[in-house]
């Protein structure tokens, strides 16, 4: 090999060997830096997820998802919500005595202008995520779901398995294990279903966080694998998890869906708490009026019955009101009577206004 080509290697192996600490110094700096500002406000920016964006305080809206940060979900549209702007996720922390004492995390936040506030400026993405998982468990319980949420926001990070983690510490408060769970279903990713399934089986964890990831695996729209692997589940569970499964399924379009919950409701070796529970559900979700309607003639017990008005009435279709209107005139149960009269009081529906008129005429 010729002189010349090996001394310019050597050069460029050399200039490598200097880049490199100074590559790695760098992405370990965020914790440093931050950890520089004993007292007052550190604020940072990185790029978001796609399809997240913000009101530039606690609102966030991703997909059909709506957060209130740090801890309120809620699924649907929200057309009427006008304001919602795509940016980066921009995070404030407060620190006293060195140590860390407030998390708050926003989307398209223009940041504060105050002389008192260290701004790091745009950061790395995986720095940021890392930073945000690795405090999280030291804080309590709001501050931590806001860096939970910082660590998720985040674009092109993959942290399902560090979630998974974090879920399984029993050092870690509950909440925060929670959250993680929450979080973890929000990755279009297909590790997260066989995850998810792994916590709701796994007897060493709290029953709380088992409950959690079945509603995780619930959320917005739930699959057939996830709803079939529920329903095998539903009979080792205990009255508090097949409440969760209840609320996992309602909304799956399969009418074999209500048909099982039904069948639940009907169940007289079932506790009277899971039926009541079972027949609320199948009112919520999206399976035919008519199984419902039917299943009113199925039961008998008086719980049940008077249970079944109110469900009825938070169904908007005429059926419903039909179905009210049908008790409140034949039913041989006077308090189940008198129950559909109160739930057609609240109907806006003019069907049952008429029929109360008539009602009051005679």
């Amino acid at each position: 090999m010729k002189a010349p080509i090996v001394a310019r290697r050597l050069a460029l192996a050399a200039a490598g060997a200097l880049a490199m600490p100074a590559q790695h110094a760098i992405a370990q700096s965020l914790a440093s830096r931050i950890e520089a500002v004993r007292d007052g406000t550190v604020e940072m920016t990185y790029a978001s997820r796609a399809g997240i964006c913000g009101d530039g305080d606690n609102v966030v809206r991703f997909g059909r998802v709506t957060h209130i940060l740090p801890g309120s979900t809620s699924y649907g549209r929200y057309d009427d919500w006008r304001e919602c702007v795509r940016g980066p996720v921009r995070v404030s922390i407060g620190r006293s005595s060195g140590e860390v004492i407030s998390v708050r995390t926003r989307i398209a936040d223009r940041g504060s202008r105050r002389d008192d506030v260290t701004d790091l400026g745009t950061v790395s993405t995986t720095d940021a995520a890392r930073y945000f998982l690795a405090l999280a468990p030291s804080l309590g319980e709001r501050n931590a779901q806001y860096a939970i949420a910082a660590a998720a926001f985040a674009d092109s990070v993959d942290i399902v398995p560090d979630l998974g983690r974090l879920v399984r510490r029993d050092d870690v408060r509950r909440s925060t294990r929670e959250s993680a769970v929450f979080w973890i279903a929000s990755f279009d990713d297909n590790t997260v279903s066989p995850m998810l399934r792994g916590f709701v089986t796994d007897e060493r964890l709290d029953m709380e966080i088992r409950g959690s990831a079945i509603i995780a695996l619930g959320r917005d729209e739930i699959s057939a694998e996830d709803v079939e692997f529920l329903r095998r589940f539903y009979p080792t569970a205990n009255e508090h998890l097949k409440d969760k499964i209840f609320l996992a399924v309602h909304n799956s379009d399969d009418p074999k869906v209500s048909r099982w919950l039904s069948s639940v409701v009907t169940d007289g070796n079932e506790p009277m708490e899971v039926r009541r529970q079972a027949l609320f559900w199948m009112g919520q979700g999206h399976g035919p009026l008519t199984d419902l309607t039917r299943l009113y003639d199925q039961v008998q017990e008086h719980t049940l019955r008077e249970h079944f008005t109110f469900v009825l009435s938070q169904r908007h279709e005429s059926g419903a009101v039909d179905k009210l209107i049908d008790i409140a005139r034949s039913d041989s149960d006077r308090d189940i009577r008198r129950q559909a009269f109160f739930w057609l009081g609240q109907s806006k529906d003019e069907r049952a206004r008429q029929f109360l008129r008539e009602v009051l005429v005679k």
